[in-house]
């Protein structure tokens, strides 16, 4: 059995998607805070186990550039959420958003995009390989 991690639904529900094209068979185990996608290894070629990895890495990185989170006291805006952007230089920055602003902006765009949209701002911030979005 083959696991993978997700700890937002709409990437997750995009892996699902993408197993499911390639006539795999899965099952979802929640925890607390993630989900397990579980996929039996059974049947799957070299080619296809890598592809299947190749989307599970875009898809977890892109989620862990920007995912919602309870943020530290210091940096909460009165009810505790917002994002975590991920840095070129590989450090984070915690943003405090009200939380019926992120979940409303998370109605219009998928947590990917809103991922590639902070790390293009975050790049071009930094001077760092242009604002390619």
């Amino acid at each position: 059995m083959l696991e993978y991690v997700f700890f937002q639904e709409a990437p997750r529900k995009h892996f699902q998607d993408f197993l499911t094209a390639q006539g795999l068979a899965w099952t979802l185990e929640p925890g607390n805070l993630e989900t397990l996608v579980v996929v039996d290894e059974a049947g799957l070629d070299d080619e296809l186990a890598e592809r299947i990895e190749a989307v599970y890495d875009e898809l977890f990185s892109a989620e862990q550039s920007v995912y919602s989170t309870s943020l530290p006291q210091s940096a909460q805006d009165g009810d505790g959420n917002g994002i975590v952007i991920q840095l070129p230089n590989g450090g984070g920055i915690a943003v405090a958003l009200p939380q019926e602003l992120l979940q409303r902006i998370l109605t219009v765009i998928t947590a990917e995009e809103l991922g590639c949209l902070v790390g293009a701002i975050a790049r071009a911030l930094t001077g760092k390989e242009g604002a390619k979005v």
